[in-house]
Parts: C-alpha cells; sequence; structure tokens
C-alpha cells in the first residue's frame, strides 16, 4: 500500500522550487549573488588555476603508457578524420552540391564538433592558458 500512497501524497516540489527561505530559486539566487569577487579573490582564484594547471602537465608530460599512447592515436585518427571531412565538403560540391551538404552536415554537427574542441582543449588547453597568463604578467 505504500506504494499507493507515492500517488495520493500533495506534490512536494513547488515547494521546493518557490519556498522563498529554503526553495531552489532562493539557493541559486544567493550563490548568483555571492559570485562577486574582490581582486584579492580574484587574484587567488587565477593563482590556484594557474598552480593546477601546472601541475596537470608536469603530471603528463612523462606519461608514456600504453594507455596514453592510445589516447594521442585516437586523438591524431579523429582530427584527419575531421579534416578529411572538410575536405570532402568541397571537393564533392561540384559534382553533387546534396552530397556536400552531407559532408558539412556531418563535420559540423554537435557531437563531431565537442568531440573536436574536447580534443583541442585537452591537447592545447593548458599551452594557450600557460601563454595567456604569461603575457598578462608582461604587461
Amino acid at each position: 500500500m505504500r506504494f499507493w500512497s507515492w500517488f495520493t501524497q500533495k506534490p512536494k516540489t513547488v515547494d521546493d522550487i518557490f519556498d522563498k527561505d529554503k526553495g531552489l530559486l532562493t539557493q541559486v539566487g544567493g550563490w548568483i549573488g555571492n559570485q562577486q569577487f574582490t581582486e584579492q579573490e580574484r587574484a587567488n582564484l587565477d593563482a590556484s588555476t594557474i598552480t593546477s594547471i601546472q601541475k596537470f602537465v608536469v603530471d603528463t608530460l612523462s606519461e608514456n603508457t600504453d594507455r596514453s599512447k592510445a589516447r594521442r592515436e585516437i586523438a591524431v585518427f579523429f582530427i584527419k578524420f575531421y579534416s578529411i571531412m572538410l575536405f570532402m565538403t568541397g571537393m564533392t560540391y561540384p559534382i553533387d552540391p546534396k552530397w556536400s551538404m552531407v559532408w558539412f552536415n556531418l563535420a559540423t554537427s554537435l557531437s563531431v564538433g565537442g568531440l573536436v574542441a574536447a580534443i583541442s582543449t585537452f591537447f592545447f588547453g593548458s599551452h594557450l592558458v600557460a601563454r595567456y597568463q604569461e603575457s598578462k604578467n608582461n604587461d
């Protein structure tokens, strides 16, 4: 009978969301309101970010396991595959514009674009952040 009581209970969802003291909207608003950083807090956040990126780079530079080699091979293969998709977009257009659109839609799909962005961020992101921080410190 406990199962049927679930259907007859008053829904708490509205209270959980709209309660003025402990509701989800109040909590989210408080979280957003507390995102005002002082210059010192921002400097501390930047310093901790740089430290974690440097640690990541140091930890992964010497990595030469089979798993890391496989990750690199898969990443290189997928970037080559992505380049071929872009190449085929241009090469098939004079022959059949519809097939060119198929290749273009594949190359610009969210899943392929997301994977290319993830690979690029993983392999080049720490380098870009480090160079940005260097240029910011030089100014």
